[in-house]
């Protein structure tokens, strides 16, 4: 299977694909816990304790998720007035250069975001809220998880990069 560049689509591609698309549904599933929390809250003055946190939660997951999604599409912001001016040798090697900045500091904040969720894990954090949620433990191994994915997109476009393939 190819991607759209001609390159090979490898199942990192694949995999974070198929998982944005889902977890781009966390948007629609927030929208609608908060009607709900306005329905309960203003009609029937009855509100929750959970809501809040709970769309916090969800949109955030998929904000983690969508990193990775939005760098497996090549969809990220560029700056590209002054990048596309120049000859297409010195944008791939811009390219690779930038990438493996980030494939570096993805590293970095996984193995950071790792050891936060190790010790939230340790103690079974939670919000400490009237809901008391063990939303801590799930966001930071969530976090953990999502940018360690990230940094295998970012590995995997560095490689494709520096064999000329995008």
């Amino acid at each position: 299977m190819t991607a759209p560049d001609g390159s090979p689509e490898f199942w990192v591609d694949r995999f974070i694909r198929s998982l944005g698309e889902k977890t781009s549904l966390a948007f629609a599933f927030a929208v609608g816990l908060t009607s709900y929390e306005v329905v309960l809250r203003y009609f029937f003055n009855a509100p929750t304790t959970w809501v809040h946190e709970t769309t916090i939660a969800l949109t955030a997951t998929a904000f983690i998720v969508g990193g990775s999604y939005t760098l497996q599409r090549n969809a990220h912001i560029r700056i590209t007035l002054v990048f596309d001016a120049m000859p297409a040798l010195l944008r791939r090697w811009l390219n690779v250069v930038n990438l493996a900045i980030v494939v570096y500091y993805l590293i970095a904040l996984a193995y950071g975001a790792s050891i936060q969720a190790r010790k939230s894990l340790a103690v079974m954090e939670r919000t400490g809220t009237a809901s008391d949620l063990p939303l801590p433990v799930i966001l930071k191994s969530f976090l953990a998880l999502g940018v360690g994915l990230m940094a295998l997109q970012a590995a995997l476009q560095l490689w494709r990069s520096l064999r000329g393939r995008v």
